[in-house]
């Protein structure tokens, strides 16, 4: 099947805005046709689409949409115990299935083509990203406090070549756990996906019990010597850095969910000097409350500057990268993440006739500083529209039901 979309400003490798038409063929980009592609500004009102790579979430728990919100203002230890583990435990596999399909729904309608998930029954996000048609990387959670659950990763990761390894972070897990993941991996050669110095408290313990860093830990156990991608790295020292450059490790920047549980913020533009890729991810729903990566993509630029006192830190173009080519990158998906000839067809479309979007002067900026979730009109996944606006969700009443029999009650 083929397809062009026409008359569009585009996103194109190199940082630069191209004019012009893509043409699809299959599931892949098979031509761009560029007019006038030295025009990279323009405030002209005929020109209202702009397309984008396909945006990536590097890190989120998708199924908590079922508990969008709760626990607002507990730090996260007092979070995670008061608020949402009480609730989890009362999770059936459906519920998962019901909150994942919604979140695949909400990110879809803003952009996102591609998520790496981390939660329990994770086969559960597989069935929902097949039906829905969102592309994902999953993995079992990495937790040595239940029994048996070393076997279940590893079985889980060894059943499909796209599945991920986990770590859910140094103190949910032991060192028998870890080395344990490493000498399967051996053989497997999967990414994993962790948490890491969320809170200065974990980071600080850490160092108590082993003597090194969460990541330094990490590393000494083998347990990242295939690479992997890390969450948060809010505390994360210059050494750290130095280690995930060396071990092909991607710091996942969660810029609103640290800010909203007091956590602090990763020290990204360290972490670029020393040569760590950065990607984004939203979180959770219930320490983020929605899933919506151009709002990372804003804070991220901005709160940064704000850190420095310097306008010039992180980039326009930085932060895109960020969220698109940097996180296709960073969860192993290299047929992805840029509008290039020979890549997968995941693109986001936006309307550029908004008020808050009119003058377009300077279209990066734009993106980083003005622009919504509510703005993508279209999203589209190895050629096929898997969003457009004005669309239905299907699967509303089947997600509220679920909300009310984990033992919460919406206002809908």
């Amino acid at each position: 099947m083929s397809q062009k979309l026409e008359n569009c400003w585009m996103i194109l490798p190199g940082h630069t805005v191209g004019y012009g038409d893509i043409e699809i063929e299959g599931e892949t980009i098979a031509n761009i046709a560029l007019r006038n592609p030295t025009i990279q500004q323009s405030n002209n009102p005929t020109i209202p689409r702009l397309v984008l790579p396909g945006l990536v979430n590097c890190h989120g728990h998708t199924a908590m949409t079922l508990v969008r919100g709760l626990g607002s203002g507990l730090p996260l230890q007092r979070w995670l115990e008061e608020a949402i583990f009480p609730i989890e435990a009362k999770m059936t596999p459906e519920d998962v299935y019901e909150g994942n399909v919604w979140g695949i729904r909400e990110m879809l309608a803003g952009g996102t083509t591609a998520v790496a998930d981390m939660y329990d029954f994770p086969w559960e996000m597989e069935k929902a990203l097949g039906e829905v048609g969102m592309k994902g990387r999953v993995c079992r959670v990495g937790l040595s406090i239940v029994p048996g659950r070393l076997e279940d990763c590893i079985s889980f990761a060894a059943g499909r070549s796209d599945r991920h390894f986990c770590i859910h972070s140094e103190y949910l897990t032991d060192e028998r756990f870890c080395r344990g993941l490493a000498k399967a991996n051996k053989e497997l050669k999967r990414q994993v996906h962790m948490h890491v110095s969320e809170t200065e408290k974990e980071h600080r313990e850490c160092v108590e019990r082993h003597g090194k860093t969460p990541i330094a830990y990490l590393a000494s156990t083998g347990a990242l010597d295939h690479g992997g991608y890390a969450a948060h790295c809010v505390w994360c020292t210059d050494d750290d850095f130095r280690i995930m450059a060396e071990m092909g490790v991607s710091l996942i920047h969660n810029p609103t969910s640290n800010m909203k549980l007091g956590s602090g913020f990763a020290r990204v533009k360290r972490a670029m000097e020393l040569g760590v890729n950065v990607a984004l991810g939203t979180d959770g729903c219930a320490s983020n409350d929605n899933l919506d990566m151009f709002e990372e993509m804003h804070l991220a630029s901005l709160i940064h500057k704000g850190l420095a006192k310097d306008p010039t830190v992180l980039s326009a173009w930085d932060v895109i990268d960020m969220a698109t080519k940097n996180g296709a990158k960073a969860i192993g998906m290299s047929d992805t993440g840029e509008i290039a000839v020979g890549k997968k067809a995941d693109l986001c479309v936006i309307d550029l006739d908004k008020p808050h979007l009119t003058p377009c002067l300077d279209i990066p900026n734009l993106i980083v500083n003005s622009m919504h979730a509510s703005d993508v009109v279209e999203t589209i996944i190895d050629g096929r529209t898997v969003y457009e606006k004005g669309s239905e969700s299907p699967d509303r009443e089947r997600f509220l039901a679920a909300v009310k029999r984990i033992g919460l009650e919406s206002m809908d």
